[in-house]
């Protein structure tokens, strides 16, 4: 299923590691100004349809961030409580309680609909959400809490908390760290237009697998709704102008024994 995709991106590799590090080397080199003073963060937006790989793919970006440290939870989600894991995902879901909240509540303040519910016009242009608040106090009740979620991964990254306390320029090894922060949510594919003004070079990650798997794997069983969120995934990345990736699920797990 990538194939069809690929035009719309600056890079597309069959697994994350190689480009992702060469870019993440190079988001390193620009968070450091002059003197060592820090530059804006990138956030990482990993966004799609579920049961694609997306928490998968969040926990690998989550331990690069965190330098290999197991117990430094802050340096991906901040103080926010993660999403508890369940039958479904063991291995957690790698997203913050409130921005998964956060989104639920925008779509369906914005449309009147559930998160698996689209309007046309959405669909096809989802910046148009943008546009379509119901109630005037709507956008202002977003931004405030959208600035809180961030404000606290911004103010628990581990390049402040170092400079905070050592009052000196993070070494080296805390650069790779430091300079990006995740966000995950599947409704970022829906969401990234009212999020993007907030955002400071967002980078969008995109985990896909084909669609029968997906249906299969999840409990909606809509190979329809697989459809409409890569779409509105892809166009909505597309009118942010956010550098994406592809990640194939099937990448990242062994080959067939013969």
């Amino acid at each position: 299923p990538a194939q069809p995709f690929r035009r719309h991106f600056r890079c597309a590799p069959p697994v994350l590691s190689q480009c992702w590090r060469e870019r993440v080397m190079a988001s390193t080199l620009r968070c450091r100004g002059p003197e060592g003073r820090q530059r804006a963060r990138s956030q990482i937006i990993v966004m799609g349809m579920s049961r694609s790989g997306s928490s998968l793919t969040t926990s690998i970006i989550a331990a690069m961030l965190r330098n290999g440290s197991r117990s430094d939870e802050t340096a991906w989600r901040g103080l926010g409580r993660a999403l508890p894991s369940d039958s479904a995902n063991p291995g957690g879901y790698y997203e913050r309680e409130d921005v998964v909240r956060l989104n639920y509540a925008t779509i369906s303040s914005v449309t009147g609909a559930g998160w698996t519910s689209f309007r046309p016009d959405h669909l096809l242009r989802p910046a148009a959400l943008n546009a379509s608040w119901r109630a005037p106090s709507g956008r202002a009740k977003f931004e405030a809490s959208a600035r809180a979620i961030l404000g606290d991964m911004d103010h628990h990254a581990p390049w402040t908390s170092e400079q905070r306390s050592r009052r000196v320029s993070p070494p080296p090894k805390a650069v790779l760290r430091a300079c990006e922060q995740v966000l995950k949510d599947v409704r970022f594919a829906r969401t990234l237009p009212v999020w993007r003004p907030l955002l400071r070079r967002p980078l969008c990650v995109i985990p896909y697998r084909h669609p029968g798997e997906v249906a299969s794997s999840s409990r909606l069983r809509s190979v329809r709704l697989w459809e409409e969120y890569v779409m509105s995934a892809l166009t909505a990345a597309r009118e942010a102008r956010c550098p994406t990736m592809l990640v194939s699920f099937r990448r990242w797990l062994p080959p067939p024994s013969a």
